[in-house]
């Protein structure tokens, strides 16, 4: 097996710690990596389930970073600080922030690039706590119901504990993602719980406030992922249901209008300005002659119903992700079936979303269970032009591929199931698809940097309009940068 930079900084840490680096590989750095990086790919931890953060986190949190199994992931940034969100898919559910030194986590990231000609930081984590510290529940009403149902960490955490459960997937996004106004207004994390009845909540990323969102409605909650809607007065969202078992779960999407009364109590809320509340969930509708049953090992076409009469369900449905340069593109991810990618094309008539003319389209880009992708589960698609599949334990390896399903590539090989994935790059300062941040689930639980041999520093990092997550260009750099406005 070659040897990797991500090899040789493992094989150098008793060297570090003797020299009294002991925080070489982030806060202890002494925990193995929970990967094997491939192809040239490196990788360096950031913070690991039982690592000591007494002199970094947040009152109230803890002084060991005991809360496990990591999924979905988001970030943002602030200055020089670069907040990473980590979910937790527990029964008592969390959303954990890390806050890293944006200069040191570039030198760490150098380090790797260079070969160690950048000396390695002693540490770069700076923070840890709770990514929110106020929070709304389904029945906020500004003139009935104004009052948060927790605020303060001891109060999030007991409702936490009490209400949350199975934080699976998550995405950051970034105000205006599409071009101007169009997108939603505020920088966002969605994430759903991945049980039964679960629910969807948003954090204003800038405020620290949870908002549960009851018009995304009910289900087994995968993923939810923005699509353009091709006008600056509505947002789209894909929600993802897995429920793992038959009859299965609908392929949904939810359309709303931005800064709209929708509760009417006087106010615009934080969901209403950005589409969130007041708007109707669809269902894809496969056209006659395709299966309803289950996704197929070729295409499918369709349009939009808000009747679930003829609606495709599956049983397996995973993560979920936008194309960063085309708003209308998505891959996803079906357990059972493989990889897909899915083109919409959305129309308005009168402020309503037109189903007759809003086609979508549907196609497999990777049989899971044909080729070396087995149960793939998280992915991104990358402002690069690249998506990046993780299995879900049937190998536990991490692939890159093109759009269309070719070149495919194992970047890495995982020691327990690796879950979320996420293009820090941008936020980072680095070109597209440079560093990748990678959570795995447990053995134990831990969060990780993963440079791409390609990787390349860009002399300034982006302001944070641009960069939070990247979702505002457009796939085959290849196609035109921005779609018409429709409204």
């Amino acid at each position: 097996m070659r040897t990797t930079r991500g090899s040789l900084v493992r094989a150098a840490l008793p060297f570090l710690i003797a020299c009294g680096a002991s925080t070489a590989l982030a806060l202890d750095g002494a925990g193995d990596l929970e990967l094997q990086m491939l192809n040239d790919w490196t990788a360096f931890e950031i913070v690991t389930q039982g690592d000591d953060i007494g002199a970094i986190s947040d009152p109230g949190y803890g002084s060991t970073a005991s809360r496990g199994s990591y999924d979905g992931l988001g970030g943002y940034l602030s200055g020089g600080k670069l907040s990473i969100y980590v979910n937790h898919e527990t029964g008592n559910a969390a959303i954990s922030r890390v806050d890293v030194d944006l200069e040191r986590f570039q030198q760490a990231v150098d380090s790797m690039i260079d070969d160690g000609a950048t000396a390695f930081p002693l540490s770069f984590v700076t923070g840890m706590g709770y990514a929110y510290d106020r929070i709304f529940d389904g029945s906020y009403h500004a003139v009935d119901d104004p009052n948060p149902v927790a605020e303060g960490t001891p109060a999030i955490v007991n409702y936490g504990n009490a209400n949350f459960d199975g934080f699976c997937s998550g995405s950051s996004y970034v105000p205006h993602a599409f071009g101007t106004d169009r997108g939603f207004v505020d920088p966002v994390y969605i994430t759903g719980e991945e049980v039964t009845g679960g629910r969807f909540y948003a954090v204003d990323q800038v405020t620290d406030t949870m908002w549960e969102v009851p018009d995304f409605g009910l289900g087994r909650w995968e993923n939810a992922s923005l699509v353009d809607t091709g006008n600056t007065t509505h947002v789209g969202v894909l929600l993802f249901s897995d429920v793992g078992s038959s009859p299965g779960d609908y392929i949904r999407m939810y359309v709303g209008e931005k800064g709209v009364d929708a509760n009417d109590d006087g106010e615009i809320d934080f969901l209403e300005r950005n589409g969130m509340r007041g708007g109707t969930v669809y269902y894809f509708d496969p056209d006659t002659g395709f299966r309803t049953d289950d996704l197929p090992d070729g295409a499918v076409t369709g349009l939009w119903s808000t009747s679930t009469a003829g609606a495709l369900r599956e049983t397996k449905l995973e993560d979920v992700h936008t194309n960063p340069n085309d708003g209308m593109e998505v891959v996803f991810a079906d357990q059972t079936d493989g990889v897909y990618r899915m083109d919409l094309e959305m129309q308005f008539t009168s402020g309503e979303l037109d189903t007759n003319a809003s086609t979508v389209n549907i196609f497999q880009i990777d049989d899971g269970s044909d080729s070396p992708v087995r149960a793939p589960d998280n992915l991104t698609w990358t402002r690069n032009g690249l998506v990046y599949v993780q299995e879900d334990g049937s190998g536990d390896d991490v692939w890159q591929m093109n759009p269309d399903g070719s070149d495919l590539i194992q970047i890495a090989s995982a020691f327990s199931e690796p879950s979320g994935i996420f293009d820090v790059s941008e936020l980072a300062g680095y070109a597209a698809g440079s560093v990748l941040l990678s959570s795995m689930q447990g053995g134990p639980a831990q969060l990780s940097a993963l440079i791409s041999p390609t990787a390349l520093k860009i002399p300034e990092p982006a302001t944070v309009g641009v960069v939070i997550l990247g979702m505002g260009v457009g796939y085959r750099a290849r196609r035109a940068f921005r779609r018409p406005i429709r409204e």
